[in-house]
């Protein structure tokens, strides 16, 4: 006998425990990826009650339904797809009234819906109880309390999920009272839908349409409603615009303003259901994360405290990386020669040990040394620092510099992670709800030093520098930031002008991490999947640059494809004080920018691979000046940013433009600063 299927989407206000619902109820039985179409990450999961299958699909984290940004409009669309049996709304017990404005969105689309009312725990610590009993009689579906990180509560969820989709608790949903004006209105609307055809959620479309919802309102326009579902209306695209210029008028003759009339009824609403449900049991006193915050978030003290937070991630980041690169390093010195034997002993030809050890194991190995660690130690660092709440407040922190530049303090979050790989920063913008935001955070991050340009740029800068390597390398980071900020207001004074840049941030109490999570999160679903791409863009990379400098086979090195490019890029760096050895030898470190030393070991003719190679380091102190060198440092450090940055931009983003300025962004920068430095020294006679 076939297993009954049941699916749930659900929904929720960020920071409310839904991922630990998730996570408890499905275990390991999860896929994670991107919604069809979106950049925003899809969680499913699968478990078994009983003789039922029950799939739940985690939506993204939102507060609304207002179709203002990605999350919302995923949210939903697929709330009224019909694919959902049920929808779960997960609520923040200690936050009842903010988060009953999204379940009252939820109601107005479906009956079929369960609360549940997460962190009750912390509600009771915060000396509360709500009257649940009284709460599930005024929105008339079930509520269930839980404490979802103790697994309390959990399987009265699933005996109501599969209750309200198997028509065994019956529901009736609440109709909030948008008052005598609004009212009257929706029900025209309404009667006009039935009329064409819409039998289904017509007070909900009623609403939208009222409220000029761009999505709805676009879908009427074109006569293509099939946004509002399976049960959207079948009438003419002249019928459809018809009633939409209907509820134009009706929407103009209501004052001051349709849509903030309806939210405010709204939030009246969800104020008068929390007095009523919610009682204080004793005396109110601050909460350990009151207590907490008057430190961490003074408007003092919070200063060297994310200061602090910062250099102690930076410092662990680095020395954690050298210490684990050096690993890697020993286990793949290990391992090359090993095959390059192996190869030998099997009498392959020597293209073949070339292109395979010289060029695609090498490059690859050269990847995974230097982006591995870093990537690991960020990605957990900042994690853990979101398990337990500390990333909220070090955004609001740095929020009031960052409006300054014309962004939030979300931005310097992603820098922060950039420190470590750009690609990390980049993957982490999706924790910026404001698309403009989120848009120059990813266009910005290739500019902040990544671990793999600070490695072999330290290593260069003590060869070329010696003593003054220190000053030399904070200089650097200097130019760095200085950029990242530059282009930020650019940004936002150009392409971005007038748009909004507000954000809504979530400040949640502090939490023991869930160290279990927070190693999945961050080791298999962003470690582990960024740095299968990363070998795949930088292992055929690498064996082309080898290819460009071994053929033709024994040629000497002006005749080979790397002599000619040296020789046909040189003319473009004179203005910059750049040769041609210098330019071809940064095209050759797109897949990455660590192999920047063996790469101006082939430019410069001393070998012909990209095995490291301590020669060059002796070598280019005798042929650069000091201002050619440190021309150089600062191009290498700004210029494009690597191919697997490059493929990181295009996933996040899916669109040519925003990836081609991604790339140009930091190109232009480099060029214009690098000029500036070069010149300025010329006519300081350096």
């Amino acid at each position: 006998m076939a297993k009954k299927r049941i699916v749930v989407g659900m929904a929720g206000n960020p920071n409310v425990g839904k991922s630990a619902i998730f996570n408890a109820l499905t275990g390991g039985r999860q896929h994670v990826g991107n919604w069809p179409g979106k950049t925003v990450e899809r969680a499913e999961g699968v478990f078994q009650h009983q003789d039922r299958e029950i799939r739940l699909v985690d939506l993204p984290g939102t507060y609304s339904l207002a179709a203002q940004s990605p999350e919302e409009v995923i949210a939903r669309d697929y709330i009224v797809s019909g694919e959902p049996d049920v929808v779960v709304s997960v609520v923040d017990a200690t936050s009842l009234e903010r988060n009953l404005n999204l379940v009252l969105q939820i109601l107005e689309m479906t009956d079929q819906v369960v609360v549940v009312l997460n962190l009750m725990d912390e509600l009771q610590r915060q000396g509360w109880e709500i009257d649940v009993a009284a709460l599930e009689t005024t929105l008339g579906v079930p509520v269930v309390p839980t404490v979802a990180t103790a697994g309390e509560g959990l399987p009265d969820l699933v005996e109501a999920i599969v209750g309200v989709a198997e028509g065994q608790r019956e529901t009736d949903p609440v109709s909030v009272d948008y008052g005598l004006t609004v009212e009257g209105y929706i029900q025209t609307l309404r009667d006009d839908l039935r009329s064409l055809g819409r039998e289904q959620e017509n007070r909900w479309i009623a609403l939208k349409l009222l409220e000029d919802d761009p999505e709805i309102v676009e879908a009427f326009k074109q006569g293509e409603p099939a946004v509002l579902g399976p049960a959207a209306p079948t009438a003419s695209p002249e019928a459809l615009k018809t009633l939409l210029g209907r509820a134009v008028r009706l929407r103009e003759s209501i004052r001051p303003d349709a849509k903030v009339e309806i939210v405010r009824r709204r939030y009246v609403f969800a104020h008068d259901v929390m007095h009523r449900v919610a009682h204080r049991l004793r005396p109110e006193e601050d909460s350990l994360t009151e207590r907490i915050d008057r430190i961490v978030t003074h408007r003092i003290w919070s200063w060297p405290i994310t200061l602090a937070l910062f250099l102690a991630i930076f410092w662990i980041t680095i020395q954690g990386a050298e210490i684990a690169g050096g690993w890697l390093e020993a286990l793949f010195s290990w391992l090359i020669p090993i095959i390059r034997t192996w190869l030998a002993s099997v009498q392959a030809p020597w293209w073949v040990t070339g292109a395979l050890v010289d060029g695609f194991i090498v490059g690859v190995a050269t990847v995974i040394t230097v982006m591995l660690p870093p990537m690991i130690i960020l990605f957990t660092a900042f994690a853990l620092l979101e398990d337990l709440g500390l990333l909220p407040r070090i955004a609001f922190n740095l929020d009031r510099p960052m409006q300054v530049l014309g962004s939030q303090g979300k931005q310097t979050l992603t820098w922060g992670m950039s420190f470590g790989c750009n690609v990390t920063g980049i993957m982490a913008s999706r924790i910026i709800e404001n698309k403009k935001i989120q848009l120059t955070a990813i266009l910005t991050s290739p500019l902040i030093i990544c671990s793999g340009g600070y490695g072999a740029g330290i290593a260069l800068v003590i060869a070329l520098f010696d003593d003054r390597a220190l000053p030399v390398m904070l200089s650097l980071v200097l130019f760095s930031l200085g950029a990242a900020s530059l282009a930020t207001w650019v940004l936002n004074q150009t392409i971005f002008r007038g748009e909004p840049g507000g954000f809504v941030l979530e400040m949640p109490p502090y939490r023991k991490p869930k160290w279990g999570q927070v190693a999945w999160r961050a080791l298999v679903d962003r470690v582990g999947h960024t740095m299968w791409r990363a070998v795949q863009f930088a292992g055929p990379a690498a064996l082309l640059i080898w290819v460009l400098g071994n053929i033709p086979p024994g040629a000497p090195f002006e005749r080979t494809p790397v002599g000619w490019l040296v020789r046909t890029l040189a003319p473009l760096g004179h203005p910059f004080g750049l040769t041609g050895e210098m330019l071809t030898a940064l095209l050759f470190t797109l897949p990455a920018k660590e192999i920047v030393v063996p790469a101006l070991g082939m430019t410069y003719g001393l070998q012909s691979n990209l095995v490291e190679s301590g020669q060059v380091l002796d070598y280019l102190p005798k042929v650069w000046s000091p201002l050619s060198s440190y021309t150089f440092m600062v191009f290498f450090m700004l210029y494009l940013p690597c191919l697997v940055t490059v493929w990181a931009t295009w996933k996040e983003t899916r669109s040519l433009k925003w990836t081609l300025l991604g790339m140009a962004l930091p190109l232009v920068t480099a060029s214009g600063i690098t000029f500036l430095v070069y010149q300025g020294g010329r006519l300081l006679g350096l």
